[in-house]
């Protein structure tokens, strides 16, 4: 994992969820050429610390499984984006990784009681449907519009603008953000 993924993962996302993180684990250099960070080593490890998932005791990560949910998350995402509903196949797939075996309990918490869903088990099935989950929620807050890709053609990474006018256009303001108004400056100096 490069350090610039290492350090977006590690300053949370306010009210977005792991499934950013999911999305994001595939970029691209300036050249186009991809990274998977699914493929690392050390990547996984650090995204179920960094979202307090437990790790799937004995039970190696079902890559297929994950490149799955997303390539299904990025989809909706680009749908969304484009001002279109999560296209029909995405949903199944979305549905598919949601569909957990469990029961709702009544949980007592330091705010009171609450229901919540409890799985039967807790592995790779439960950490990747509560990825989806977290995409869902997002959805059902009715701020989809807020879901955007990075105005840097290069960069292609996904991200949730909490901006109260919703203006952002990169995915960092201090790398691409950076780069672009450089780029800005530079085409001026020239002319």
């Amino acid at each position: 994992m490069n350090r610039s993924h290492r350090q977006f993962l590690a300053q949370g996302h306010g009210k977005t969820g792991p499934w950013v993180d999911l999305v994001n684990s595939l970029e691209w250099d300036t050249y186009g050429n991809p990274t998977d960070h699914l493929d690392g080593r050390a990547w996984i490890p650090f995204f179920l610390r960094q979202w307090h998932f437990a790790k799937p005791a004995r039970e190696s990560a079902p890559m297929a499984k994950l490149k799955a949910l997303r390539s299904a998350l990025r989809k909706s995402c680009e749908a969304l984006s484009a001002r279109k509903p999560v296209p029909a196949p995405q949903l199944r797939v979305l549905n598919e990784v949601l569909n957990v075996a469990g029961k709702q309990q009544a949980v007592q918490r330091q705010n009171g009681l609450r229901i919540e869903f409890v799985p039967e088990s807790s592995g790779w099935d439960w950490t990747m449907a509560e990825i989806a989950s977290s995409f869902a929620e997002t959805l059902s807050s009715g701020e989809a519009t807020r879901i955007k890709f990075c105005r840097n053609a290069d960069c292609r990474w996904l991200f949730y603008d909490e901006t109260k006018a919703r203006t952002r256009c990169w995915c960092s303001s201090k790398s691409c953000g950076n780069r672009e108004r450089v780029r800005r400056s530079r085409a001026r100096q020239s002319r």
